[in-house]
């Protein structure tokens, strides 16, 4: 019997096909990168001054290029124009490396990305760093920048997480988008209490994921379940209350989703399996994806209170 496949171990060509199927068939990636484009747009629209500018978008995730094309093509096809140049940071080392983070040596989105772009007349600039450094992540004057983090900023240990915020913060980003695993629970807990609330969602994604490929096995399912095995390597998520907490003491305040996102949000959801959910309460600004009555992730908007 060979290993379980990880994205570290899979042959580039199959670990692109698996994220691109994945995408196609589960919303567990795919609802909150839908959630972020929207609010990177929405954030371009409600200051008509952006219209023109540069906007600058840090990508600390796990979706390996794959979110970014549908946001390049909406900013194509904007009314006021796409901005004059869109600069793709690529800051994967900035976070401790988690589940769904590491992809295959060889593997690189970037050549195809770029074509894309040239295809839709969009002036793109793709950059890698690995780190938040403001020598590192080359900031200009004037530009829109959106530092968007999914899925990433809950590996390592409590110091680790609050470094990692604080690098973001000394940033002074006009936009972050933070989702997570919503674990439910409060702070750090115990090993046994940790690895039951992995187990389960692992037993989550496996079960989503049998239901998103109708119960038929295939290459880039083994590759995604795989992968998904590390979730029990890993710290135990925490509950969102935990980073509305962890956000507020670095000094962001909580933004809600504007009608277009949630209505993205919405019209997405409807192309998959009907045991999704997406949960969006009046008092709460987070949006959350569930399963079968469970809570899965979170998506939230942060901005920075703007020092004197």
């Amino acid at each position: 019997e060979p290993p379980a496949a990880t994205f570290a171990t899979t042959e580039p060509k199959l670990f692109r096909s698996a994220i691109i199927k994945f995408h196609e068939v589960s919303p567990w990636f795919a609802f909150p990168s839908a959630l972020a484009n929207a609010s990177i747009l929405q954030t371009l629209t409600l200051d008509p001054s952006r219209h023109a500018r540069s906007l600058h978008v840090v990508d600390i995730g796990v979706s390996h290029g794959v979110q970014w094309p549908t946001l390049l093509d909406a900013l194509a096809r904007r009314p006021g124009g796409a901005p004059k140049l869109v600069r793709l940071a690529v800051a994967g080392g900035a976070a401790p490396p988690g589940p769904f983070s590491v992809a295959p040596p060889g593997y690189d989105f970037q050549s195809h990305l770029l074509r894309y772009a040239r295809s839709i007349d969009l002036n793109l600039r793709i950059d890698h760093t690995e780190d938040l450094g403001a020598g590192s992540v080359a900031l200009t004057v004037g530009e829109t920048l959106v530092v968007c983090v999914q899925f990433r900023a809950g590996h390592g240990r409590a110091d680790d997480r609050t470094a990692f915020l604080r690098s973001i913060r000394e940033l002074e980003p006009d936009l972050v988008v933070l989702s997570e695993i919503d674990g439910g629970g409060g702070g750090e807990v115990g090993f046994p209490a940790g690895f039951a609330r992995n187990a389960e969602l692992l037993w989550t994604f496996l079960d989503s994921t049998s239901a998103a490929f109708k119960g038929r096995d295939s290459g880039e399912r083994r590759v995604m379940e795989g992968e998904a095995a590390r979730f029990l390597e890993t710290a135990a998520s925490e509950g969102r209350d935990m980073w509305r907490e962890r956000m507020a003491t670095m000094g962001f305040r909580e933004e809600a989703f504007g009608e277009e996102a949630l209505d993205a949000g919405k019209a997405l959801l409807r192309k998959y399996d009907g045991n999704w959910e997406m949960k969006a309460a009046p008092a709460e600004a987070a949006v959350g994806l569930w399963w079968k009555g469970h809570p899965v992730s979170f998506c939230s908007l942060w901005k920075p209170h703007r020092r004197n």
